[in-house]
């Protein structure tokens, strides 16, 4: 548990990863390579979208959480309210959603912190922080390198938190921990914003929240000196193929295994069903899921619906 390593160019990247990251040719031998799923992913598919009651799970005393789609989870955490990698509409005009926003965003209630992942399309929209600078006006939250992001969009109220730093309110306390991943936003910063996940904590609470990772022996160290995590929030999509995606994206029973590492009580999977990204079809990751989950059944296993909620 330490600050994120640094290279002699001034990039930051994963000490516990084997190799180095993929290359531009390893991309296009992905994208050229024949889908083993492909007729699969021709299948019509249609995902359940609960609308949130935010009405409701206000009306009663406790934490709550809702999980709005890919890796964006609405929580309220001792009266504040937080959101993580808020992506709203589409990405581009190449990735769209498949199963649409739960709810028009102009219904959500009024957020206090946005939590920010890295800087990959899919967890850092543009659009959508404008759209909480206007309305909102929150604070965000991120690893170091974005900066100069955030002067662009106009947006003072940021703070950088190194792997293990700290930012603490009256309220809850928030710390950024390490995860196995990258970033890059154009052809020049490639791991400039560094990657990170972020631990919400009040009165010995432990809410423990995964944007994007691969599975790596860090989780087992956060789960010795944090744990026992209360929910954990963690990803399960993107995975194939797996010689291309390992690194980066865990499958569902590395995620499993994460859980199991962080001595969880439950586990939520996110980031499965919104963008299609990989090769995998979009019901397979939550099948595996289940499937993995009922031959050892720790810990609690709570499956949320685009739009569904649960309390603590």
């Amino acid at each position: 548990m330490r600050k994120a390593p640094v290279d002699k160019d001034g990039r930051y990247y994963n000490p516990w990863a084997e190799e180095g990251g993929r290359s531009f040719l390893d991309f296009l031998k992905w994208r050229l390579s024949r889908n083993l799923w492909s007729a699969e992913k021709k299948r019509p598919y249609d995902f359940a979208v609960t609308r949130p009651d935010f009405a409701s799970l206000n009306s009663t005393e406790g934490n709550w959480f809702v999980w709005l789609g890919h890796s964006t989870v609405l929580m309220r955490v001792n009266g504040k309210t937080i959101i993580t990698d808020p992506v709203f509409w589409d990405v581009n005009f190449l990735v769209k959603r498949k199963t649409p926003f739960p709810i028009e965003p102009l219904l959500l209630p009024k957020i206090d912190f946005v939590l920010i992942s890295h800087g990959h399309y899919d967890h850092l929209n543009t659009k959508t922080i404008e759209f909480l600078k206007e309305k909102h006006d929150p604070f965000f939250i991120t690893g170091p390198g974005y900066g100069a992001y955030f002067k662009s969009l106009g947006i003072t109220r940021h703070a950088s938190l190194n792997w293990s730093e700290e930012y603490v309110t009256d309220s809850v306390s928030i710390t950024s921990l390490p995860v196995q991943h990258w970033s890059k936003r154009t052809l020049s910063d490639s791991n400039r914003m560094l990657w990170c996940s972020f631990l919400i904590e009040h009165s010995g609470k432990r809410y423990y929240w995964i944007g994007d990772s691969g599975y790596f022996s860090g989780f087992r160290d956060i789960g010795l000196k944090y744990g026992p995590i209360d929910i954990v929030f963690a990803p399960i999509g993107a995975y194939e193929p797996r010689w291309f995606m390992k690194e980066n994206h865990m499958d569902p029973e590395e995620t499993l295994k994460t859980a199991r590492d962080l001595n969880a009580r439950t586990l939520v999977p996110i980031h499965w069903g919104t963008f299609d990204l990989s090769d995998e079809p979009l019901p397979q990751p939550i099948r595996k899921l289940k499937e993995a989950h009922s031959k050892n059944p720790h810990p609690d296993l709570t499956i949320l619906p685009h739009g569904g909620s649960l309390r603590d």
